[in-house]
């Protein structure tokens, strides 16, 4: 993911909050108001999330404070989990389909928060592994537990390393030098990285891990497991050679997986989009696109579903929008996806959104209902300081294998933070962390679970 180098005061604690990195137990100064004047005659579909009901009355489970994350359970289900900056710990809820707290229970006691806390859900078997990395006892750590589905401890505490996935049978992690494999109903296991292979990005299929190296002579992809999350032979491919390209250089490489296919998108300097998947164990061919996605836009998520690659990408139309103080104008930002059939690699591009004077978009969230990705994001306010949550909603659009693209919704949920949760095979799921009625940053939220589309 790419994100603007030169970003104001306001964009930058607005960013921070919608990832769910910024602690919401201080009080901020007063907000500035933002122009919600449209680019575009195109509206979205307005969206309510759903109340708290009686979960706001009674403050029924526990405050909650960024960081946060997600993972959607099972039966609609989705588990959620935050810093209970009173408990010194982290507190898990399970919540139903119904916004009803099925459970509770505070993990990683004497956790405290830090600018650099981050918090990860995934989901294992029926239950989940949450990862932490912030304070605990006042010392930094990188921790995992999993979680049955009562969310009651299974094993015990383990230290992990920055890079970590989750397949349906195995928490995966890497120190960069060796892999280690968690499994939900085994042993763990350890083993090294072959040869000079080190620094891999770590991303997990259905039953398989893959680590992705980058050196200077291109890509190279590791790949471990099978069907019980143990360790087995470790396969290695080259995937991309930078000789294949001349003087155009890399500029980014996201990669995707369908299953237990892997696939990786190149993006150069100069805008031209190639990709590569190995389906089965099986590399198949180079694909040199004809679209070209300039240097002045970004990247922002890369996904498939069995029969299509959509490649998310924004364009600064902040331009267009009405000049705001100093006369800098406000910020819009159009979003589009380049979506590729997997069989036949024809292209096309959709137009997601026109942009939103006043509007800051990202992070994206995305994933496979089907035959389709859906893309979402979080639309975010210019504010500045805390006394009003920097986060309006969340917007959300449907890319089918084919034809045009679903229509534009919103959800209106003003939070603090809004973190993905996953998708299922029919809908998608995110947590917003919403400000108690008449309470602000200083007061812990509550998760407020969004369903689309």
């Amino acid at each position: 993911m790419t994100s603007r180098a030169h970003l104001g005061l306001a964009t930058l604690i607005a960013v921070i909050a919608a990832s769910g990195g910024a602690c919401t137990c201080s009080k901020g100064t007063e907000s500035g108001t933002a122009d919600a004047s449209s680019t575009s005659g195109a509206e979205p579909t307005e969206g309510a999330a759903p109340a708290l009901g009686a979960r706001e009355e009674t403050g029924a489970g526990g405050g909650l404070s960024a960081p946060i994350a997600a993972a959607r359970g099972e039966q609609g289900d989705v588990v959620v989990a935050g810093l209970d900056v009173a408990a010194r710990a982290i507190r898990v809820q399970r919540i139903s389909a119904k916004d009803e707290v099925l459970a509770e229970r505070t993990v990683f006691e004497g956790a405290g928060w830090t600018s650099e806390a981050e918090l990860k859900v995934m989901p294992a078997g029926g239950g989940v592994a949450v990862v932490w990395r912030g304070l605990r006892s006042k010392k930094t750590v990188r921790q995992a537990v999993i979680l049955g589905p009562d969310l009651a401890p299974i094993g015990d505490v383990v230290d992990v390393a920055p890079a970590s996935c989750a397949t349906r049978d195995a928490l995966w992690y890497t120190d960069g030098k060796r892999i280690h494999s968690r499994p939900w109903a085994s042993a763990p296991s350890r083993f090294g990285m072959p040869g000079d292979k080190e620094g891999a990005v770590l991303v997990c299929g259905a039953h398989r891990a893959f680590g992705l190296v980058d050196d200077d002579e291109g890509t190279s992809l590791l790949s471990w497991g099978g069907g019980d999350g143990g360790a087995s032979k470790v396969l290695v491919t080259s995937l991309l050679k930078e000789s294949d390209y001349g003087e155009d250089d890399q500029r980014e490489r996201p990669e995707y997986t369908v299953g237990d296919d892997v696939g990786v998108v190149r993006l150069s300097v100069a805008g031209a989009v190639s990709l590569r998947e190995v389906r089965s164990g099986a590399v198949g061919p180079l694909h040199k696109l004809k679209t070209i996605i300039p240097h002045d836009d970004d990247v922002v998520a890369v996904d498939a579903s069995p029969r299509s690659i959509v490649v998310v990408f924004t364009e600064d139309v902040g331009d267009a929008c009405p000049k705001g103080d100093g006369g800098v104008a406000t910020a819009s930002t159009r979003v589009k996806a380049l979506r590729v059939d997997r069989a036949t690699f024809e292209e096309s591009t959709v137009e997601l959104s026109p942009g939103m004077c006043g509007r800051e978009v990202g992070p994206f969230f995305t994933g496979a209902i089907g035959d389709t990705v859906s893309v979402a994001w979080v639309e975010r306010l210019s504010v500045i300081g805390m006394s009003r949550a920097p986060i309006a909603g969340l917007l959300h659009r449907t890319v089918p294998a084919s034809g045009p693209a679903g229509e534009l919704a919103r959800i209106e949920q003003p939070a603090d933070a809004l973190v993905d949760a996953g998708c299922d095979s029919t809908r998608c799921y995110a947590v917003a962390l919403a400000r108690r009625s008449g309470m602000d940053a200083m007061v812990p939220g509550l998760a407020r679970v969004l369903r689309y589309p």
